[in-house]
């Protein structure tokens, strides 16, 4: 099995150096072939000796002594020093055709855009519910659309294929009649995007929810975050600007999302705690992990059409 990263793009060895490359641009080059069982285990030979595959999600993290490997976007060669894992910390095991598959699928928008229309049609004349999730990262739902702009779970597209779908769709219009998706979530997404994005998001959601359907919102709330870490009695100095590391681009406050939702058109705004979801649609929480309080860290909210 190759490891695939969130850019499509495979691991190879240039040398003693462990890089991602685009596999369908550099066939010359050795790429790396890992046996991945079901259990974590540590490789012992070969460019990855000494790294122990940690399974996460759909995927597998590298780590060695106590740190993960990173593939940033815009760098070759892979980062070792990772202390936590994130999305970039996540390799995809994929085969060498699914690999192939993959990178000749995702390279045009505008046919993944498609295809996400053509299933939203096919689900409608089957009398199926459409959910969608947006932002689905490494944590893509069985059953739901899911949308995303990178690929972060390159096994889960490859196992459900009509079920994972990439393009911009914050400041896409998703080109779906009204009233024809009975449920959307997304959890640690929206705070990644900026403000007008968010409006675009809210409003094309509301667009294509059925009446009575819910818009569940999960996502880091600024006040929490704002008393947990700052100390304003210092001034600017005193502000926590830790968000940003985590490309928090726009937090919301309850208030401030309840605001915005009733200006863009939803009827109520529900606000409930981690796996309460009030849709019959709704599936467990996964966010926050252990980097915020899991009951006063995110906001839930279940908007409703």
């Amino acid at each position: 099995m190759f490891l695939m990263t969130a850019h499509l793009r495979v691991l190879a060895a240039r040398g003693d150096t462990l890089v991602h490359l685009d596999y369908t641009e550099n066939p010359e080059v050795p790429f790396i072939d890992v046996p991945v069982g079901d259990s974590d285990r540590t490789i012992c030979s070969g460019p990855l000796a000494g790294f122990e595959l940690a399974h996460w999600g759909w995927g597998v993290a590298l780590r060695k002594n106590g740190v993960y490997a990173c593939a940033e976007p815009h760098r070759e060669e892979l980062q070792v020093d990772r202390t936590a894992v994130y999305l970039w910390e996540i390799f995809a095991p994929v085969s060498e055709d699914g690999a192939r598959a993959l990178v000749g699928r995702f390279r045009s928008p505008e046919t993944e855009l498609d295809r996400f229309r053509q299933r939203v049609a096919e689900l409608t004349a089957q009398g199926k519910p459409v959910k969608i999730q947006l932002g689905c990262g490494p944590n893509p739902q069985p059953g739901f659309l899911n949308l995303d702009v990178d690929l972060m779970a390159p096994s889960f597209a490859v196992r459900y294929p009509d079920e994972y779908f990439l393009f911009r769709y914050a400041d896409t219009p998703w080109g779906i009649p009204d009233n024809s998706v009975d449920y959307i979530f997304h959890e640690d997404f929206i705070e990644h995007i900026s403000q007008i994005q968010q409006i675009q998001i809210l409003a094309e959601a509301l667009r294509v929810l059925k009446p009575g359907g819910y818009h569940r919102v999960n996502t880091p709330d600024l006040v929490a975050a704002m008393k947990r870490h700052s100390d304003f009695a210092r001034g600017l100095a005193g502000v926590y600007t830790g968000e940003l590391h985590w490309g928090h681009i726009a937090m919301f406050s309850p208030m401030s999302l309840k605001e915005m939702a009733e200006m863009v058109g939803y009827r109520a705004v529900v606000f409930t705690t981690r796996n309460c979801g009030v849709s019959p649609h709704a599936v467990p929480d996964i966010r926050p992990l252990d980097d915020r309080d899991p009951i006063t860290g995110n906001i839930y909210a279940d908007l409703l059409k």
